[in-house]
């Protein structure tokens, strides 16, 4: 685990910045209906932002428009990969005013270009809910049913499924997909004293439960992993403890274990993402970044970021990380910015 561990030395120059360098910021979205990201993607060339009726891509270092994709017809997007692989980023969309779904279509973009690489219709049968789904890692995963709920994986490209069981335990009364590689679940169990739960399987045997720590009223609603450590924010029980600024907590994916314990300043909510083996938290209403060694939760560098976004998207490549807001109530423009 600790082969993610950054040395000191990989930091140039003072480990404060009191501002790391803006690239860019759009022009504004408000009041544009499909103005709120539902997923940001970048890479070296190019930073693209997922929204329900099109995705769109601006140039990486100047912010300037590159292409613009829309779902046919009167389709939405409703689900977006949580990563890129091979330069593509997949997209699952439907009519959203059918009074039932007869098809979603999934579709890979490539990101240079905004080129379809390929589509496929999928079965909505095999999908359930959607708000219980998950796209990453080349797989798409869902919990389906209500008494006891099924989780499957298939393979995005092919549909093929790989994997399918129940839901450990009888007390579940709701299951949501969180990551779909490696395999995230939240579970809410029934009962007046049950805890919320995260559920992480990778293969067909290997499983691990994280409890919600003592003091805790629920797990927060962004996560990330990289090598063996799951980095997610937690929610005190105490309303008084949340204007105390963020918490964020490593787990270890084999044994569940907590491992570590991290507290940032600003509001209670925080956005956190895996990039280059570091764990990256925009907290404080979406102006400062922590970076975080995921071997022991201590921080290698801190800057601040221009601009706000209290419910914030990030996505990062490189020395690019990009920022945007999902709340309506907030700036809806990017944010690029040199991090390092």
């Amino acid at each position: 685990m600790y082969e993610d561990r950054a040395p000191e030395s990989v930091w140039r120059g003072p480990w404060w910045r009191r501002s790391a360098q803006r690239l860019w910021r759009s022009a504004g979205d408000n009041g544009d209906r499909g103005g709120r990201p539902l997923r940001l993607w970048a890479t070296e060339d190019a930073v693209v932002v997922v929204r329900f009726d099109r995705v769109q891509a601006f140039r990486s270092a100047t912010g300037a428009p590159l292409w613009t994709w829309r779902p046919p017809g009167e389709e939405v997007v409703a689900l977006a990969s949580a990563d890129v692989q091979d330069g593509l980023g997949l997209v699952l969309h439907h009519d959203d005013g059918a009074r039932e779904t007869k098809q979603y279509g999934l579709t890979a973009l490539d990101l240079g270009t905004g080129r379809v690489e390929w589509h496929r219709d999928q079965d909505p049968q095999d999908l359930g809910s959607l708000r219980d789904a998950a796209l990453g890692g080349g797989r798409l995963a869902v919990s389906t049913g209500w008494q006891q709920p099924v989780l499957r994986t298939l393979d995005a490209h092919s549909g093929e499924t790989l994997s399918e069981r129940p839901l450990p335990g009888t007390r579940a009364e709701s299951a949501s997909v969180l990551l779909a590689e490696p395999f995230v679940l939240l579970v809410k169990g029934q009962g007046a004293r049950s805890r919320p739960r995260l559920l992480v399987t990778r293969g067909t045997d290997d499983e691990a439960t994280i409890k919600l720590p003592p003091g805790c009223a629920r797990f927060g609603e962004r996560l990330a992993v990289t090598g063996d450590v799951l980095a997610i924010g937690l929610v005190p029980t105490d309303t008084d403890d949340r204007d105390e600024g963020t918490r964020i907590a490593g787990f270890s994916l084999t044994s569940g274990e907590q491992l570590w314990d991290w507290q940032g300043r600003g509001s209670s909510y925080a956005t956190v993402l895996a990039h280059r083996g570091w764990f990256l938290v925009l907290h404080s209403f979406g102006d400062r970044l922590s970076v975080l060694d995921p071997a022991d939760g201590r921080a290698v560098a801190r800057r601040r970021v221009r601009g706000y976004g209290f419910h914030s998207q990030a996505a990062a490549a490189g020395d690019l990380i990009v920022l945007g807001s999902d709340s309506s109530e907030d700036d809806s423009r990017l944010r690029a910015f040199r991090w390092r």
